[in-house]
């Protein structure tokens, strides 16, 4: 390369580097993005389109480095890495990714993105007072269990028995199960827990709740089980059994229907979130923000298959068919 050459190249560098009003070169922001390995793509367009929003670009004054886990035991090295690169945001996109986070510092802000019970897992005091390195969105919404569970005993004839499917590993989906058997006590309706903490757990889930007589299934707000949502579909349509799922995620993915705050406002207003930290805001003294939104989503499909119908009080509350 000739002398000429060299000194384009280094001139088109320069010209990248942004610099400030002073002639000073910027440091640009590093955020670690961590998510499940399948979790739904849109999420992240989502909360990209809120930082665009509000004058981010990616790769010219924000960096995102991405990385994904499957079981929740990987997300700790995860953490590891981002932690040992320093970058300056972690972007939570899941309970096991929270908890990983908190554990690996408690200096480098993280944002949680609509992650469900920050305060159950113990990486928050309070969603008014964080009072820790961690903020954020949540989709907490436990008032959701009782009308889950309402809506399958108006559409499942002679419902007596419901299994939940949950992950063990998640210190949120015991207190899940108590509030469904809470809710359930008094109706004549038993209550199962099923447990899958990796993929072939997800078929003896099944022959576990047919040994039961489960004739309907919910299931847990969970990343990892979000991730078997095509199995959990799949496998619930061979067996001709309801389920009434916790996110509209999983009705795409062929399930039955599905009531929930779902991901994407919680996606959308973490960008906020970076803002304001970026702009200087403590995560201590951030609130974290519910969900305002709820939808009812059902699969017209999957109902006929199923022989079932809806009410027509529950059909006129229904904000999205899938067909």
């Amino acid at each position: 390369m000739s002398f000429w050459q060299r000194t384009g190249m280094l001139a088109l560098a320069l010209l990248a580097i942004p610099y400030g009003t002073d002639g000073a070169a910027q440091t640009i922001p590093i955020m670690g993005y961590v998510a499940a390995k399948n979790a739904n793509p849109k999420r992240l367009d989502v909360f990209k389109q809120g930082l665009t929003e509000l004058g981010y670009v990616e790769g010219k004054n924000i960096r995102i480095e991405y990385r994904e886990a499957v079981l929740d035991a990987e997300y700790h090295a995860v953490m590891a890495e981002l932690v040992n690169q320093k970058v300056d945001i972690i972007l939570a996109a899941n309970v096991a990714a929270t908890v990983a986070a908190a554990k690996a510092t408690n200096s480098i802000p993280v944002v949680m993105m609509a992650v469900f019970d920050p305060v159950g897992v113990g990486v928050v005091k309070s969603l008014e007072h964080p009072r820790t390195n961690v903020t954020g969105t949540t989709m907490y919404a436990p008032q959701l269990i009782g009308e889950r569970l309402r809506i399958l005993k108006d559409i499942v004839p002679g419902l007596d028995k419901v299994a939940m499917v949950l992950n063990g590993n998640n210190a949120n989906n015991a207190p899940q199960f108590e509030l469904l058997r809470s809710e359930a006590r008094g109706t004549g309706i038993e209550v199962l827990s099923l447990d899958i903490r990796k993929p072939e757990d997800v078929e003896a889930a099944f022959d576990k709740a047919a040994a039961f007589g489960a004739k309907a299934l919910v299931n847990a707000v969970d990343s990892f089980v979000n991730s078997r949502r095509f199995a959990l579909a799949a496998g619930a349509a061979k067996r001709k059994l309801p389920v009434l799922y916790t996110d509209e995620e999983y009705v795409l993915a062929g399930g039955l229907m599905a009531l929930g705050p779902g991901h994407y406002e919680g996606y959308y207003g973490a960008a906020r979130y970076v803002n304001e930290i970026l702009r200087g805001a403590n995560p201590a003294e951030l609130p974290i923000a519910g969900p305002t939104q709820f939808t009812l989503s059902v699969n017209r499909a999957a109902l006929g298959k199923l022989g079932l119908s809806l009410p027509s009080d529950l059909s006129g509350r229904v904000d999205e068919w899938i067909d």
